[in-house]
């Protein structure tokens, strides 16, 4: 039995975690014992199969954008005032948040730690598995910040796991060798995931009228996913047609802000009685079901793109920007359509043929639910990750 611990520090509810649920609740209990801390309280992924404990390690950072250490530095320090930051940061909560992680490494006899994320964001984590003396993979899940800290950290992560080639360039660029990158694209149990769609209690549930045709966006609200880009491209072409559109998703702090000035965008566009906001919705494949169209609007590279394939694996069309992980993933034309980041314009050009062109519509999306089957199935994305673990125990 090969112990490992895994620890998420990102910002909160997201695709990381739910991807991450998707590999530890299918992992062999025989094989596997998976111990998992996570930097903020979730209720996804519990004990239970491979996943023998479950609990909450808060890591307090000190450096980042959001940091009130690092805005205070700026005036003084100007572009040093990260750097300062995450010296200040390591050297006080930084520390500590490794040691702990060290600690219970030691305490419950861990083989492997696996960082959910990227280097930077688990520089502590780098750490504890070093003093801890064991080795540390990272599970990469977007593109890894270029600096000469996330550089040096690398040299402490014995494999990195990339969800994508983009992903990949970003870690080789930090110096990491060939041998120790692993191409892990995300992978989903399509059927499974299908199986419990309910477009109508969707619709129910959330006020939508019965029957009207829908372009949908699902997840997080955070700028750089493109929500004003979508809003602009629906001012575009829903006056013209009789379809309506639909946001699901909030922001990762549960703050509203962004809920609220995306409203505020709606009414300003006319669109006040043609878009839903639904908010936070943890039945995703229900909401992907009542869609005719899927739009994935993001303004700068996507790492993956895990929600085109929750789309593809019901069947429907997508429009997506084709920057990073979506180009690798949809065939223009064949089984979606790709457009240039922020060109709202082509993009609502995108869903007005899918939207007016039923063949074509249900042309991509057959070609996109066969892609998602037989490209991207839970196998194909556990098999290297369990490779990878089998190499560093023995």
């Amino acid at each position: 039995m090969t112990r490992i611990l895994v620890v998420e520090t990102g910002a909160g509810f997201g695709g990381a975690l739910s991807s991450l649920e998707t590999l530890l609740t299918r992992l062999d209990a025989s094989r596997w014992e998976v111990h998992l801390l996570t930097g903020y309280p979730q209720e996804l992924i519990k004990a239970g199969g491979a996943v023998r404990q479950v609990g909450i390690l808060e890591r307090a950072r000190r450096y980042g954008s959001g940091a009130g250490l690092e805005t205070a530095l700026r005036p003084a320090l100007g572009k040093l005032a990260g750097n300062a930051a995450f010296a200040i940061d390591h050297l006080t909560t930084g520390r500590g948040f490794a040691r702990a992680v060290t600690d219970y490494v030691r305490e419950h006899d861990i083989d492997i730690v696996q960082g959910n994320n990227g280097i930077l964001i688990n520089d502590a984590v780098i750490l504890g598995a070093m003093h801890a003396g064991k080795p540390c993979v990272i599970h990469s899940r977007g593109a890894e910040y270029p600096s000469r800290v996330t550089g040096w950290l690398a040299r402490g992560v014995s494999r990195v796991l990339a969800v994508s080639g983009y992903v990949a360039d970003s870690v080789g660029a930090l110096g990491v060798p060939l041998r120790r990158i692993v191409m892990t694209p995300e992978g989903l149990e399509a059927d499974g995931f299908a199986h419990g769609a309910d477009a109508q209690a969707f619709r129910q549930r959330h006020g939508l009228p019965p029957g009207l045709p829908l372009v949908g966006m699902v997840g997080c609200l955070v700028d750089w996913k493109g929500h004003d880009v979508f809003l602009e491209a629906c001012a575009q072409v829903l006056p013209h047609t009789d379809a309506g559109a639909m946001i699901v998703g909030a922001e990762p702090d549960a703050s509203g802000g962004m809920l609220a000035r995306l409203r505020e965008k709606a009414r300003a566009l006319g669109l006040a009685d043609r878009v839903w906001f639904t908010g936070h919705e943890t039945d995703v494949a229900s909401a992907m079901a009542v869609c005719r169209v899927v739009v994935h609007a993001s303004i700068a590279p996507e790492p993956f793109g895990r929600v085109l394939l929750e789309a593809m694996a019901l069947g429907r069309a997508v429009v997506a920007t084709r920057d990073g992980g979506p180009g690798e993933i949809i065939a223009s034309g064949h089984d979606g359509l790709l457009v240039a980041a922020g060109d709202s314009r082509a993009m609502a050009e995108a869903i007005r043929l899918l939207l007016t062109d039923t063949r074509l519509r249900e042309r991509l999306g057959g070609a996109g639910w066969e892609k998602v089957r037989n490209q991207y199935g839970m196998q194909d994305h556990i098999t290297p990750i369990e490779t990878v673990w089998r190499e560093l125990a023995g």
